[in-house]
């Protein structure tokens, strides 16, 4: 194994256990997260301690800290909110207009993404934070075929700005099965030309992952906010 081999493994493992902390509400909320405690812990050195921050920076995870390094992210629920109303109004209006304006190209990559969910549906995922990347994708690609792609452009921004919020969706139980079928109702709706049917399944599944995220992400942020820096303030 090459040294730039060994360091990819390290910063993975860095990033994946410290995600992990932060979906089920380890960290408490405000506390400096530190390199030298986080490496201790982990058992890597803090090159890869510096690299997983950063990527968990940059996904919103983290924001920095006024004592410098970085913190825990936590949005309030009106910006979650209004953030989701955003991207269902978008969503909503794309998904008539791809309808309504349906090519064979379009439909030809829609043919593709169909084909891909099914062979997931085939052999479901498990529940994994990172299925979101995947559930990101297929609504880009699915706005993107209304020809629209200032649109598109604007839902990948919400998207990227709620995905700490959404991950918690896929670390559900149950949850990515459901989100499988209801994409394929979605894309069987769309390229068989039921404008309504299309937007009511799409709405009905992007409330349903709302809920349950909220549900979710508010045990998890509560969590964050309750547990004692004295409990657990030597491990970070």
């Amino acid at each position: 194994m090459s040294a730039d081999t060994r360091v990819y493994t390290a910063s993975m493992l860095a990033y994946q256990e410290i995600k992990s902390c932060i979906l089920m509400g380890e960290v408490p909320a405000g506390i400096r997260l530190r390199e030298e405690k986080l490496a201790e812990r982990i058992g890597v050195s803090r090159t890869p301690i510096r690299e997983a921050l950063l990527r968990l920076h940059t996904e919103r995870f983290l924001e920095r800290h006024h004592e410098g390094g970085y913190r825990i992210a936590v949005p309030s629920a009106r910006v979650i909110k209004e953030l989701y109303e955003v991207r269902r109004a978008l969503e909503l209006f794309a998904v008539r207009r791809t309808v309504e304006s349906i090519g064979d190209r379009d439909m030809e990559m829609l043919g593709q993404l169909e084909a891909e969910w099914t062979a997931l549906g085939a052999e479901v995922p498990s529940s994994d934070p990172e299925f979101v990347l995947l559930d990101e994708d297929f609504h880009g690609r699915l706005a993107e075929s209304s020809g629209n792609l200032q649109l598109a452009e604007e839902l990948r921004r919400v998207n990227e700005r709620i995905r700490p919020i959404r991950t918690h969706d896929f670390v559900t139980p149950g949850r990515v099965e459901v989100t499988i079928e209801q994409h394929l109702g979605v894309l069987s709706a769309v390229r068989t030309g039921k404008a309504e049917k299309a937007e009511e399944l799409l709405e009905r599944h992007i409330r349903q992952s709302q809920a349950v995220v909220e549900t979710s992400s508010f045990k998890a942020f509560e969590r964050m906010l309750t547990v004692g820096v004295d409990e657990v303030g030597s491990l970070w």
